[in-house]
Order: structure tokens, then C-alpha cells, then sequence
């Protein structure tokens, strides 16, 4: 099983992975150190049900809870993909759009379970003295957008070819955005992971993947 394209990009602190176009079959591992483990704590999963009441009795609390916050981000722009880690009976199953700020201590197994399925890691380089878990967010970008960065030092990384501005950004590579409004165009409809050079908010994180989970993009099946 193989994938069609690997892409690989640095800039400053930050590395990118991105495979594209990848036959069902296809398997990458994710064990990447992190500086320091930031679980998931109960004030965290109290203040996600005070938003969404009606997960208390079906959303997967004790296996939330083994989540800590992770120092790269994970998307899946295409296909569907499911992650298994040796010491868990449970597999988490993901659709297109699906992008992950946690994870498990272990080695995991991504597996791609459609055709043309794709997959990026953006983060810090795992051989870094320092690794700090940056805040991170995904944009979907169907066509264009009035992009306006969320901090001073975004770094941007588009899942496809783009124009920012009048500058031609090819996918999976690493910019640094400009302090002002911007055109962003996209040759396909895809997203856009911006990095920002301050600390990842547990609480944050952890409402976007709940929206995830809310929508059904994110499932957690028994093995």
C-alpha cells in the first residue's frame, strides 16, 4: 500500500508531513515526544458539557481523559482514516476535515481506509531542544477568503495550492502571514493550518475536537 505523494517542508521552528492521495491500506505511526504531557482534566470536560449538556451520557469521557495535548496537529483534507493504539481496545474512526490537537501515550497506527486519502502533520520538529504546544487552528477554504490572521507571528500551511495575496503558495508549505487582510485563493477546496508563536488553550482545543465529535466526523469504536 502506498501513497502518491509525500511532502515535506520546514520553516523557522516548524516542520511539515503531508501525504496525499493514498491507497486504503495506507499506514504512518505517530509517537512523537512532547516537552511535557498536559492532560485533559475534569474542569476541562465539565466546562465542554456546560456547552453541550447532552454529551454527558454518551460522549467517551474516560477515554477523553487519556488524552494530553500534542505539540503538532493532524488533518485529514481527504478520506476517511482510523487511529489505533496497542494498549487500548477502542479505535477512533475520522472523516474528511478532521483535525486532532491530542493524543495517547503509545505508538499509534493511522490507517487509510478510502481511496485518495490524505493526511498532514504540522508542528514543532520532534528533534527541537524546546518543543512548546502552540496554539493551532484549521480554516476551510472552499474557493477565497478575506483571511486575517489570528496573531502577529501566524505561520500558514495550505493543504492546496493557493494564492496568498499575489503570492503563489504551493501545498504543504510553510509562510509566514502577513499582519493585514488578505485574499486567500484556492486552486481546490482545501484548508489552511495556522500556527501562532503563543501557548496552546487546552479549552479551546478540546471544544473544536468535541464540535467534531457533535458533528459525527469523529467516532470511537470498539476493536
Amino acid at each position: 500500500m502506498n501513497c502518491a505523494q509525500t511532502v515535506r517542508d520546514r520553516l523557522d521552528h516548524l516542520t511539515v508531513l503531508y501525504y496525499r492521495g493514498c491507497e486504503p491500506g495506507f499506514k504512518f505511526f505517530g509517537d512523537d515526544p512532547e516537552e511535557e504531557k498536559k492532560y485533559i482534566k475534569q474542569e476541562h470536560v465539565d466546562r465542554v458539557f456546560d456547552k453541550y449538556p447532552a454529551l454527558v451520557n454518551e460522549f467517551p469521557q474516560d477515554y477523553l481523559r487519556r488524552f494530553y495535548a500534542h505539540s503538532r496537529c493532524l488533518l485529514f483534507p481527504n478520506g476517511i482514516w482510523m487511529s489505533e493504539t496497542v494498549k487500548y481496545s477502542q479505535c477512533l474512526r475520522y472523516k474528511p476535515g478532521v483535525n486532532l490537537s491530542f493524543r495517547i501515550s503509545g505508538i499509534t497506527r493511522f490507517t487509510a481506509m478510502t481511496q485518495g486519502a490524505s493526511a498532514i502533520c504540522v508542528g514543532i520538529d520532534p528533534d527541537a531542544d524546546h518543543i512548546p504546544c502552540l496554539r493551532r487552528k484549521v480554516h476551510k477554504i472552499d474557493a477565497e477568503m478575506e483571511f486575517v490572521p489570528s496573531s502577529s507571528k501566524s505561520i500558514l500551511i495550505p493543504t492546496e495550492n493557493c494564492y496568498y495575496g499575489k503570492s503563489h503558495f504551493a501545498l504543504g508549505s510553510l509562510h509566514y502571514a502577513k499582519n493585514e487582510e488578505t485574499v486567500l485563493k484556492f486552486e481546490k477546496p482545501g484548508f489552511v493550518i495556522e500556527f501562532m508563536n503563543e501557548p496552546l488553550t487546552m479549552d479551546e482545543a478540546l471544544l473544536e475536537y468535541c464540535d467534531q465529535w457533535v458533528s459525527r466526523r469523529v467516532e470511537v469504536l470498539e476493536r
